[in-house]
Parts: structure tokens; C-alpha cells; sequence
């Protein structure tokens, strides 16, 4: 009897946690735009973030950008971590059939609260594209999303973005 209830006892166990596995990675969400706090001399700004969170890296963002358009312009310390640097490529043409240029940031982080890569990005006259009032943002975010779902991931390249 004590075989059978132990053995209907780990079952149960089992089950339970492999249904909430499954229900965490349902629920977990492919991208999301977050307005984050950014500190600017003793101001505090707030930018919208395209954040990634079905990823391999936290430098998928750096490596979209990377194969789409090429080697960035300038490096920065990261708002997430201080391991990983953000990569800034300056007048980008985000947009086919456009000769709209834009800056775009990407960054990210991978610590045990947080997992994602983000990319921020700003028109020509400095505006947010990723505000929702922003006139490109739907075209920027789906450009963006659709980028990163066919992105091809080398783990050699990773190595490049490193600090």
C-alpha cells in the first residue's frame, strides 16, 4: 500500500509541475514595449524599450541590428548591466521604400530577475518611434518583430558584442 501512495504521490508531483512549466512559458510573452527610467546628467528621462524575451542572448538585439545593417557606430555602458555594453548605430534605414533615417540602440540583460534583449529607437529629430503616438511606431515594431523571429543566431558572432 505504502509502494502504491508513493508512487501515486511523485504521479501527482510530476504532473504539477511539468502543467506549470507549460503554463509559464504560454503565458510568457515574445516582445512588450516598456517605458523605462534613464538617467540624463541629474534628470531622470523615460524611453520606450522594444524588449525580446523568447531569445537565446541577451545580445539577439545587438545581432539583429549587426546582420541587418551592419557594424554599429558607437559603444556605450548598458542601462541593464555593466557586463554588457550597448551598441548604438547612428542613421539607419529602418524602413524600406523610405530614406527616413533613425538611432537605434540595443542593450539587454540575462540575471536571474531578468531575461530579455531591448532596442530603442529614435527619428531624426529625436522623438521616441516607440511612443505610441509616434506616427512610424507600428512599422517600426513589426519591422523589428519580424526581424527577430528570422533572425539567424551564430553563436560565434556573440563573441563580437561582448565587451
Amino acid at each position: 500500500m505504502k509502494k502504491i501512495l508513493l508512487l501515486a504521490f511523485m504521479v501527482m508531483a510530476l504532473c504539477g509541475n511539468s502543467q506549470t512549466k507549460t503554463d509559464k512559458e504560454s503565458n510568457k510573452k515574445e516582445f512588450l514595449i516598456v517605458n523605462t527610467p534613464i538617467l540624463i546628467e541629474k534628470d531622470t528621462a523615460y524611453v520606450n524599450q522594444l524588449r525580446f524575451y523568447k531569445i537565446n542572448s541577451a545580445l539577439d538585439g545587438m545581432m539583429l541590428m549587426y546582420r541587418n545593417y551592419g557594424e554599429w557606430d558607437k559603444k556605450s555602458n548598458s542601462l541593464h548591466q555593466s557586463n554588457i555594453k550597448r551598441l548604438i548605430w547612428k542613421e539607419v534605414k529602418l524602413l524600406d521604400n523610405s530614406d527616413e533615417t533613425f538611432l537605434v540602440i540595443a542593450d539587454g540583460t540575462e540575471t536571474m530577475k531578468d531575461y530579455y534583449a531591448c532596442l530603442m529607437v529614435f527619428d531624426s529629430n529625436d522623438r521616441d518611434c516607440l511612443d505610441e503616438s509616434h506616427p512610424l511606431n507600428q512599422k517600426i515594431m513589426n519591422n523589428l518583430v519580424q526581424k527577430m523571429r528570422k533572425l539567424d543566431r551564430k553563436k560565434s558572432l556573440y563573441r563580437k558584442f561582448r565587451s
